[in-house]
C-alpha cells in the first residue's frame, strides 16, 4: 500500500509539471502562416553589386583605361587571317573621315546608346546614355564584345540569329546577315574609303588601307 500511494504521488507530481511546461510553449504556427525569406546576399556579393561587371580595372590614378588594341576577327576561319586593330589610337587621335575629330565610341559600339537615339538599320539598345570615355569611366556596365550579337558563321549559338541589315553593295541595296566578318567590313571599309575621299593624301601613308586592300589590314592565316 505505501509503494503504491508512493507511485500515486510522483505521477500526479508529474503531470502537474507537465501542465506547466506546455502551458510555458506558444503554441505552434501552422505551415500555412511560416513565410520563407531568403538570406540576403552580402554586401559585396556580385548580385548586390554590378561591379563585377566592370570592363577594365582603375589605372594607378583611379581612373579605368580602354584596353590599348584587339585583334579583330580572332580564330578567323578565312583565308584572310586576323587582322590587329589599334583600339587606343582610333579611339583617342583625330581619325574622323575628314580628321578633325575624334570617332565617337558609338561609331563602332552602336549598342551603347539609349533606344530614342538609334537610327535604321540600328535597333538593338544596351544602354541608357550614350557611350563615351567618361560615361564608361562612370559606370560599372561592361561594353560587350561584338560577337555578341555578330557571330562567326558557323559557330551560331543555340537560339541566336545573326541580325540583318539592307545596305548598299557596289551600288546596289542588298539585305544580308552581319556575321562577324562582314560586319567589321561595313564599319571598317566604310570609313576608311571616306577618310579616303576627303583626303587623297592617306592613300600613300604606311599603314593605311581602303576597302580593297585586303592585305594591308589582315595577317593571312
Amino acid at each position: 500500500m505505501k509503494n503504491l500511494a508512493k507511485l500515486v504521488v510522483v505521477l500526479a507530481f508529474g503531470s502537474l509539471s507537465a501542465a506547466v511546461l506546455f502551458n510555458s510553449i506558444d503554441p505552434p504556427t501552422s505551415l500555412a502562416q511560416v513565410t520563407v525569406k531568403p538570406t540576403p546576399p552580402p554586401a559585396n556579393s556580385s548580385a548586390n553589386s554590378s561591379a563585377s561587371n566592370a570592363q577594365a580595372a582603375p589605372s594607378p590614378s583611379g581612373e579605368k583605361k580602354i584596353t590599348k588594341s584587339f585583334i579583330l576577327g580572332k580564330d578567323s576561319q578565312t583565308e584572310d587571317g586576323e587582322v590587329p586593330f589599334d583600339h587606343e589610337t582610333h579611339a583617342t587621335k583625330m581619325y574622323s573621315p575628314d580628321g578633325k575629330s575624334t570617332i565617337a565610341c558609338i561609331e563602332c559600339h552602336h549598342t551603347d546608346q539609349p533606344k530614342s537615339a538609334l537610327k535604321p538599320p540600328l535597333s538593338t539598345s544596351e544602354r541608357d546614355v550614350v557611350l563615351t570615355l567618361a560615361s564608361w569611366q562612370g559606370s560599372s556596365q561592361k561594353v560587350n564584345e561584338c560577337r555578341s550579337c555578330h557571330f562567326q558563321s558557323g559557330a551560331i549559338p543555340e537560339g541566336k540569329t545573326l541580325p540583318s541589315a539592307t545596305y548598299t553593295e557596289r551600288g546596289k541595296q542588298v539585305t544580308k546577315d552581319l556575321n562577324n566578318e562582314l560586319a567589321y567590313h561595313i564599319n571598317c571599309n566604310t570609313c576608311h574609303d571616306a577618310a579616303a575621299k576627303l583626303r587623297p593624301e592617306l592613300k600613300g601613308k604606311p599603314g593605311f588601307a581602303m576597302g580593297v586592300d585586303c592585305k594591308i589590314c589582315h595577317r593571312p592565316n
